[in-house]
């Protein structure tokens, strides 16, 4: 037991990823029970109006996926990281199943101290949250407090994610005496998955263009959760494949060497490209309409049509507005953390193509640019193709937002070329993990 503690306790090389690991930890429970608070707080309005009920659902489910694959991320960087401590064990004659054991149990227990101390900054979020007003009046720390049954089942649950984010991640990875590394599985991409797509969209768009008050508060969310289900599914079935694609085109038009490494690292695993951005596709999918509708409120609450409304439906506009800017700020803010993560995993499974490149004189700002490109080709596309499938969707409100309230669409541009900025911060906080490895006695030098 000494040997497998003194292989598997953080050590200075370890100690930046460890600290990101519980960084990401603390925040996803930190941001779980936001969402958590908000909802409940929408959800017991005393109102007759089911669209407070349909907003914190709403904020459920667009939330759920981003915060898991955060939890993902960060039991994947827990995995990577120790790679060759991992190898190390299997040349004391371990078995895969115990190394395995022993990387997942790592994980869950970084992950319990990340989300103790995530709780323990969660019982302030109520007094953070408090002046954001609701029905006209700021928000209270004791109508956004939890349940004492959501703070005793959140915890643990939140670790038997990271765990099991931990395990399902490891059984894609061969643990062997000679190293550490990924199964090579070659995606299988192709034109079908395009077409099922196209076809998943046009449903989706008559199921909102069809929904209705007379159908009732249970049928509304079922179809709204359904079809954010819907588009998630479509951006990880297509996202990878025309990922793939740009990156073969970049690759055989490249005039320097960060772009052709960049293209080819794309190509070498599409899948894992898309998804460290796939929070930031969500995050888009979710500005484009949210934006729209917040230029809409605006106009109607400025127009004449404010002096037939009731007082009722101007604090549900109100009210609207508010919770849409906390929804694009959450999630703009779990794409951060995602990016990190991803970033930093990145580093430790392509550290031998970088220590080799370094080694043969590729200059370290040739490294950096390349790892940046690798990263801005999904993002770049992540951001359109949600930006074009959110149009679909909303055309219609999209529309009268363009002719009544356009400054409120370039201002939701602005907020997506921040997000392109968020990704490329991601890249720019790992920096320090690629010099380290670098420096690494494993060099050769």
């Amino acid at each position: 037991m000494t040997a497998v503690w003194l292989l598997i306790r953080p050590s200075r090389g370890s100690g930046a990823a460890f600290a990101l690991q519980l960084i990401a930890a603390t925040l996803t429970t930190v941001l779980t029970c936001t969402v958590a608070m908000l909802a409940r707080a929408l959800w017991r309005v005393p109102s007759a109006e089911i669209a407070y009920q349909v907003l914190a659902v709403a904020i459920v489910l667009v939330l759920f996926v981003p915060l898991l694959t955060l939890g993902s991320a960060t039991a994947r960087l827990a995995a990577r990281s120790r790679d060759e401590r991992l190898a190390t064990l299997r040349l004391l004659g371990a078995t895969a199943a115990r190394v395995r054991r022993i990387a997942v149990a790592e994980v869950t227990v970084t992950a319990a101290l990340g989300v103790c101390a995530g709780t323990a900054l969660s019982a302030l979020v109520p007094w953070a949250l408090a002046p954001m007003p609701l029905r006209g009046a700021p928000l209270t720390a004791e109508g956004l407090w939890l349940p004492w049954w959501v703070w005793t089942a959140l915890p643990p649950l939140l670790v038997a994610v990271a765990g099991s984010s931990a395990f399902l991640g490891l059984r894609r990875v061969i643990l062997s005496p000679l190293g550490v590394r990924t199964r090579p599985a070659a995606p299988r991409l192709s034109w079908a998955r395009v077409a099922v797509a196209g076809a998943v969209v046009a449903a989706a768009a008559l199921v909102l263009q069809l929904m209705s008050p007379g159908w009732g508060l249970l049928v509304i969310v079922g179809a709204l959760g359904a079809v954010v289900l819907a588009v998630m599914a479509v951006f990880a079935a297509v996202g990878p494949f025309v990922v793939s694609l740009r990156a073969g085109r970049l690759a055989r038009s490249a005039t320097a060497a960060p772009q052709l490494i960049a293209a080819r690292g794309v190509q070498d695993d599409p899948r894992s490209a898309w998804r460290a951005v796939s929070a930031l596709a969500l995050a888009t999918f979710i500005a484009i309409p949210a934006g729209s509708l917040l230029g809409y409120l605006d106009t109607i609450v400025r127009s004449q049509s404010r002096e037939i409304m009731t007082p009722d439906q101007l604090l549900l506009f109100a009210d609207a507005r508010t919770f849409l800017l906390a929804l694009v700020a959450l999630a703009f803010l779990v794409v951060a953390c995602q990016v990190a993560l991803t970033q930093a995993a990145e580093v430790f499974e392509r550290r031998e193509l970088t220590r080799a490149l370094d080694r043969i004189g590729m200059p370290r700002r040739a490294l950096e640019s390349a790892r940046t490109l690798r990263v801005m080709i999904p993002a770049r596309l992540a951001v359109i193709g949600s930006a074009l499938t959110a149009v679909v969707l909303a055309f219609p409100l999209v529309g009268i937002a363009l002719a009544v309230a356009p400054w409120f669409l370039i201002a939701t541009a602005g907020v997506l070329a921040l997000g392109l900025l968020l990704v490329r911060a991601g890249v720019g906080v790992t920096s320090p993990l690629l010099r380290r490895e670098l420096a690494a006695p494993q060099r050769g030098e």
